[in-house]
């Protein structure tokens, strides 16, 4: 494969949120990155990102000039994550946030005053703050390394789902129903909202407006891309395609964390899935119709690459590696290992799960080598 791409489609990456579950999109950029030629080019003119595929999405886009540096830099990252990378997991911390938040919320305290989420999340803002360089993304635009880039957060203050963007001068904004596409100028603040999942994490103040997780109300997770100028979309999803087998029958009705769990899949993971549905339809429709205006009207080739395995399940093999205080803290909250494993694998910031997961990445797009070269190559 050139080290070029001589594609006349031009492509997107699409990386939606997951929490600890996005080190999967990292084994998949590593297989890429193997496929591909040393010191290639960003093979991905446009990246988009959600939530925790935000933090991915800058990783990669401040390094469009090398995209072999760029995965390397994200692989160091996520192979040694461990909780304290995140938020505060200590006892002393985690009994004096939940109680605060507790207090504040729960009990007579003032709302106001108190803490905004129940975790505190400012040792990512350390962590993102040593290894992204936006101005390195002004750069690679300027050179037309990389044609854009977005991070997708959900305003509190309107209910909007706005997906902030920088990349050439041509791309306009956009304004649809409860969603809108903003030309601005980045910062770890638009990292951290777009990764601020709700309740568990504090909202971020861009602007006027306090924004949140990008999953909240994204009904269409791949229209960024396609507003942004994308031809052909690789999609890296974060559940298997098809659960096997039948669940077994409840015996009592669902704890706080089976709940969360469920709530943060629909958040993270439905959308997506029924947002492929919609654009195979509108790809039928256009191959079978035969007509109308070629000029507006386009298909859009995508390849979709999704854990091959339950990342649930995984994260129940890792549960005891989790501090002992945070363990005793997700007790308190009614989420145990037993109930809550959907919960935990978004929390789950751990070496060993994160290094099994990137694991799972690279081979699961190894399996769909060929058809990522044809993808790449088109």
């Amino acid at each position: 494969m050139d080290s070029k791409n001589h594609s006349n489609q031009r492509s997107a990456l699409l990386l939606g949120g997951g929490g600890a579950r996005a080190a999967y999109q990292v084994g998949v950029l590593k297989a890429i990155a193997e496929i591909l030629p040393e010191g290639c080019h960003n093979p991905f003119p446009i990246i988009c990102g959600t939530s925790a595929g935000s933090i991915n999405t800058v990783a990669l886009a401040s390094n469009a000039s090398n995209f072999h540096q760029g995965v390397d830099r994200i692989i160091q990252v996520w192979s040694n994550f461990e909780l304290h990378h995140v938020f505060y997991a200590d006892a002393k911390n985690l009994l004096k946030r939940i109680s605060h938040w507790a207090w504040a919320n729960l009990g007579p305290g003032n709302r106001h005053n108190g803490p905004g989420s129940i975790l505190d999340n400012r040792p990512l803002r350390e962590l993102l703050g040593k290894y992204i360089d936006f101005s390195n993304i002004d750069k690679s635009i300027e050179d037309g390394e990389l044609h854009a880039y977005c991070l997708t957060a959900c305003s509190y203050t309107s209910g909007e789902s706005t997906t902030f963007y920088d990349g050439s001068p041509s791309i306009e904004n956009w304004n649809r129903t409860h969603r809108e596409g903003l030309r601005e100028k980045m910062s770890i603040d638009h990292l951290m909202a777009s990764s601020a999942i709700p309740v568990l994490f504090p909202s971020v103040n861009l602007g006027d407006e306090h924004f949140g997780d990008g999953s909240m109300r994204q009904t269409s997770p791949i229209s960024p891309a396609l507003h942004l100028g994308a031809d052909k979309i690789l999609i890296i999803g974060l559940r298997m395609e098809k659960e096997l087998g039948l669940p077994e029958p409840p015996r009592y009705r669902p704890s706080l964390g089976q709940i969360s769990g469920y709530v943060l899949d629909t958040l993270f993971l439905n959308s997506l899935h029924s947002d492929i549905e919609r654009m195979e339809r509108m790809n039928r429709t256009l191959i079978e119709a035969q007509s109308g205006n070629p000029e507006k009207l386009k298909v859009i080739e995508y390849l979709v690459i999704s854990p091959s395995k339950d990342i649930a399940n995984i994260a129940m093999k890792h549960f005891l590696e989790l501090p002992k205080s945070f363990r005793i803290a997700l007790k308190f909250l009614g989420m145990a290992k037993a109930n809550s494993r959907r919960l935990i694998s978004y929390l789950m910031f751990t070496k060993t799960f994160c290094q099994e997961l990137i694991d799972l990445g690279y081979e699961d797009a190894m399996a769909e080598k060929q058809q990522l070269i044809d993808f790449l190559e088109r």
